[in-house]
Parts: C-alpha cells; structure tokens; sequence
C-alpha cells in the first residue's frame, strides 16, 4: 500500500483534494479534526465548497472512528463550509452520513464526479 497523500487546488473557486494511500488511523488520535488540512487550505485559498476525491485511498474505519470522522464533517458547515464527498461503493457507509447530517453538515457523499460538482454548485 502507498504512503497517504493529499493533493490541493484550486479550480473555478472550489478546493478539489485528492487523497490517496492508507489513511494513517493515528490522525483520528490525535484530538483535533481530521479535516483539519482542508479546513486550513480552504482558509488559505478564500474557498468555501469542497470537493474531496478519496476514491484512491484505504481506510479501515470501525464504528468509534466513523461517528468521530461524522462529527468532524458536521464541524465544517459550522464554519460555513459545503463539501462533496467523492467515494468508491464500498467506502459508502451509511452511519458515517447519519452522524454528519444529524449534526447539520453540508455535506454530499458521492460515487459519481458529476453529480457530486452538480451538488457543489446548489
């Protein structure tokens, strides 16, 4: 497996990642919000939407770091974020979706490019 990437830029406005690799589980340990590097690249380049392409990467998430990783996705629409979520079938996880809507995020998980940047565009 590949070492855990994380790609930024900037495109018509919107902050496009690419992640790739193993997720480093550790992050999730480490008491601060897991899309922290997104938060701060959005702050950096003035963007308030997102969207985030984790098709590439492997993560083997049981149920404590999917409702903590829920929570850290409500925390993003708190701070007037939008993100899209661009995932594999098999990454899709319905609780993850359940704690971050339950919070309020603004946030749309995704399988398919277009509709996730049509959804950006709302």
């Amino acid at each position: 497996m590949s070492e855990y990437n994380e790609n930024f830029q900037v495109l018509n406005g919107v902050l496009h990642v690419r992640l790739s690799g193993k997720f480093p589980i550790e992050l999730l340990h480490k008491g601060k919000n897991v899309f922290q590097p997104l938060i701060d690249a959005c702050s950096h380049f003035g963007c308030k939407k997102a969207l985030v392409d984790a098709r590439d990467i492997q993560a083997d998430l049981g149920t404590t770091a999917l409702f903590q990783t829920g929570e850290d996705a409500a925390f993003l629409s708190h701070i007037g974020l939008r993100v899209a979520l661009l995932a594999r079938e098999d990454m899709l996880d319905r609780f993850f979706e359940d704690v971050a809507y339950n919070r309020g995020a603004l946030l749309g998980v995704f399988t398919d490019m277009s509709a996730a940047c049509e959804w950006l565009q709302k």
